[in-house]
């Protein structure tokens, strides 16, 4: 009856029908995707003289380092996931305090040693899963690192080297984030990415709520004991910033990596259908997003998705994978499991089997042990869960 409600109530505004069997999936023009670029700017050699300055003072830390140093369990997964059985979804739940209970931080973006090093599917030697957390205000993100075997994790937090001498924190909602090499790619806001350095940590006094050099001369990361500093930017020229648009830049509202085809893909958050995935090149040789003669980076596909409400986007070889709303949930409020969708890229989508966890956001694909990993950020039912790609799409 609720889908009924919700679907009579789209008819009459004339709103775009929720994703359901076979949605067409198109593909963008290549004139209108050509014109999405990002740029550097100078940005990773601004940050790498700012950076060098800091190190004296605060001598860096690599992953092993934090990894060996976790100060929260997390536990076997112990929520419902709302997958289907057959999936055998495996994972875990945030500790049993806070990152669990509270919306003081609230999950959002999600990567691991699959995308980090597709060939062993480890960094450090160990399963790792990265995610990060936004404020309520947007006020500052952090990321979680979980050694996915022991589940000891440990939160840093986000900073911008300001100068060679302070940093300040990092705003930002952490829509998306995906990990290859060394680097970490994370969309802090619509119309930015940001890029940390996991051989960069900063261990920090985590008596003061400031950030950056207080007044007892000491650096402080808002109680936290881990500041990582940003080594580089890729943003639209003219700058822009967004959460849920389409207006004339697609927001970066998720981020993955396809191994394929070695392109990060990018998706915006729309309420209904329409939002708009894009593939970026990537460079293995420098690690970074790569740049054409102009300086800049084209984008070099893009589709329009018509999965309402989309989070989380990855691809496998043109196979899409989508989070987003159930069609029998279109146009009904509150919080409701989503619905993993997949499809063909320029040609359509379906919704794939059973259901998913409530609000669920991002997508990561790991190559060495195909699975697909994605996370969810309502409260009391938080979840990082894996299943395997090829049961649930029926492809390799």
């Amino acid at each position: 009856m609720r889908f009924l409600i919700g679907l009579a109530a789209v008819l009459l505004l004339g709103l775009p029908a929720p994703a359901e069997a076979a949605a067409n999936f198109p593909r963008l023009d290549a004139a209108t995707v050509d014109g999405y670029r990002l740029t550097p700017g100078g940005s990773f050699a601004t940050y790498a003289g700012r950076i060098a300055e800091l190190d004296r003072k605060l001598p860096p830390r690599g992953l092993s380092s934090l990894l060996a140093d976790t100060n929260r369990t997390a536990r076997p997964l112990c929520h419902g996931t709302y997958l289907a059985a057959a999936l055998k979804p495996a994972g875990f739940c945030w500790e049993d305090a806070n990152d669990d209970k509270t919306n003081d931080w609230i999950p959002q973006g999600l990567t691991g040693s699959g995308d980090a090093d597709p060939a062993t599917g480890t960094a450090g030697g160990k399963r790792v899963v990265a995610t990060t957390w936004h404020t309520p205000g947007d006020t500052m993100v952090r990321l979680s690192f979980v050694d996915a075997g022991g589940l000891g994790y440990r939160h840093v937090l986000l900073v911008e080297p300001t100068s060679g001498t302070d940093f300040a924190v990092v705003a930002g909602h952490g829509h998306g984030m995906t990990w290859s090499g060394n680097l970490l790619y994370v969309a802090t806001t619509g119309g930015l990415i940001r890029v940390f350095d996991t051989t960069h940590f900063w261990k920090v006094d985590d008596s003061a709520a400031t950030v950056g050099l207080g007044s007892d001369g000491k650096y402080h990361a808002a109680y936290y004991d881990y500041a990582m500093p940003q080594v580089g930017a890729y943003w639209y020229p003219g700058g822009g910033a967004c959460t849920t648009a389409t207006g004339a830049r697609p927001c970066l509202s998720t981020l993955s990596f396809d191994h394929t085809d070695s392109t990060f893909v990018t998706a915006e958050h729309a309420p209904e259908a329409g939002g708009r995935i894009l593939r970026w090149p990537f460079d293995a040789a420098s690690g970074r997003l790569k740049t054409s003669a102009d300086g800049l980076v084209h984008a070099v596909e893009g589709f329009s998705s018509p999965v309402w409400g989309m989070q989380g986007a990855v691809s496998r070889g043109g196979y899409f994978v989508l989070t987003g709303v159930c069609p029998e949930y279109a146009g009904v409020a509150g919080d409701h499991p989503s619905c993993l969708h997949g499809g063909l890229g320029g040609v359509s989508t379906s919704r794939l089997a059973g259901q998913a966890p409530v609000n669920s956001q991002n997508l990561s694909y790991w190559p060495k042990t195909g699975e697909l990993w994605l996370l969810n950020e309502q409260l009391r039912e938080r979840v990082v869960v894996h299943v395997p790609w090829t049961t649930l799409t029926g492809r390799p």
